[in-house]
């Protein structure tokens, strides 16, 4: 005898909910952006929301190597941000700064706003004596845990199941050239990251604009995505976009008004060197040797390739944007550092652990090589060799990890335009 069938069953409200706290996927329909918008609404935090224990534990265990690595070392950056925090809290203006100045540091060159961070932390010091090498490190301490919780976030949003998304996160807080340039050296890259994919996760709503007008303030490299997020597949408002530059004045008081050419001249400045990871190097050992002013004239004509190519080529989500236009800015940019290779990087995990496309994998790989390439060649495995930190286990520069390395960014950023591409088509067919 046939069972009677039962009757379906009825969806209740708290069984729905994870699914909206989570968001829809980039590119989903606007229809479901709005149920999903409608839902943030109603409970404006429930989409924030994390699962205590197993990312606070991942949290609190990369605190604590951080911690461990706070008073260990220095970079030559941090060394410099020390001395020109010491300047500005007695009231010397660092953008007029030369590099004849007896202190031997350059001008402070980015925005004012972690300047004043520095300056304050400055003043801590010389109230409490409490060691700079160790305050001044604590705001990039903050910004790496931020950037792993809202990586998780991201993940958890496109619908990647946790376990997932708590690797992705591992990957960013463990990652060692993460740590090497943040709690070890001390650059503050990480800060800017935390804004970006702040603003990127709020990407709807009105927390965009002062995130992303706070991410260029601390580092000015996300202004490369302006015109990537204003046009094509999952753009953003010009309402927001005009709101986040409006805030970028305020955010650069009082130096806007008492040195604005010394402020401004920040966006003009040009080195007169290769970077340790740059591919341009190539031209100075190949058989064919060019010099290396003509070196530098080619990488300066082919930055400005950069524009177009944005346009060009970048296409997608705003993750897969993101991190498109940040490796082809290592592919072109005469100067890379190894703390240029953690731009891209937390947008890479994502890509890659999305889901296993071509774009994807490459993602996962570039993250690999970054990590390696950026551990391989840095300022302890050349500048400091009285150092006990000191190790050179590659020649410096090595032209075939720098030539792997802008092949791989281009490949990746090639390969996501191309399935960008394929993906519009359908939802046009």
């Amino acid at each position: 005898m046939l069972r009677d069938t039962p009757p379906p069953r009825r969806l209740s409200t708290s069984s729905a909910a994870p699914s909206l706290a989570h968001g829809a996927p980039d590119g989903q329909p606007a229809r479901d952006a709005d149920v999903v918008g409608m839902a943030r609404a109603r409970a404006p935090l429930q989409w924030m929301r994390l699962p205590l224990q197993p990312v606070l534990g991942l949290l609190a265990a990369a605190l604590i190597v951080r911690l461990a690595l706070l008073p260990l070392a220095e970079g030559n950056d941090f060394l410099a941000y020390d001395k020109l925090a010491t300047l500005s809290l007695h009231g010397r203006d660092v953008y007029a700064l030369e590099l004849s100045h007896h202190l031997g540091t350059l001008a402070w060159s980015y925005l004012p706003l972690l300047l004043h961070l520095f300056t304050s932390i400055q003043w801590l010091t010389a109230h409490t004596g409490w060691p700079f090498r160790v305050l001044g490190k604590l705001p990039t301490v903050a910004a790496d845990l931020a950037v792993g919780a809202l990586l998780y976030r991201a993940l958890r949003r496109h619908g990647r199941p946790e376990r997932i998304a708590l690797i992705g996160m591992a990957l960013y807080l463990f990652n060692p050239l993460v740590l090497f340039n943040g709690a070890l050296c001390g650059r503050f890259d990480a800060i800017a990251l935390a804004f970006l994919m702040l603003a990127l996760e709020g990407y709807r709503t009105r927390l965009f604009a002062p995130a992303f007008a706070l991410a260029v303030s601390a580092k000015t490299f996300p202004l490369f995505l302006l015109p990537p997020l204003a046009l094509g597949h999952d753009r953003q408002s010009p309402r927001r976009l005009a709101l986040a530059c409006a805030l970028l004045p305020v955010l650069a008081l009082p130096y806007i008004i008492t040195d604005p050419h010394g402020l401004l001249a920040i966006f003009v400045y040009h080195r007169t060197n290769l970077g340790r990871l740059s591919w341009y190097d190539i031209l100075n050992t190949s058989p064919m040797y060019v010099a290396s002013e003509q070196a530098l004239r080619v990488a300066r004509i082919d930055a400005l390739l950069y524009p177009p190519l944005v346009f060009l080529l970048v296409r997608g989500s705003r993750y897969v944007k993101t991190a498109q236009c940040l490796a082809l800015y290592l592919v072109l940019n005469q100067v890379v550092y190894e703390q240029y290779l953690l731009w891209p990087l937390p947008f890479l995990i994502i890509v890659g652990l999305r889901d296993k496309t071509a774009p994807g994998r490459l993602a996962l790989w570039l993250v690999l090589l970054s990590t390696v390439a950026g551990m391989l060649e840095n300022e302890f495995t050349w500048e400091h060799p009285a150092s006990p930190l000191h190790y050179h286990p590659a020649p410096t520069p090595w032209v075939p990890l720098n030539v792997a390395l802008a092949v791989s960014a281009l490949a990746f950023v090639v390969v996501a335009e191309r399935r960008a591409r394929v993906e519009s088509r359908k939802v046009v067919a």
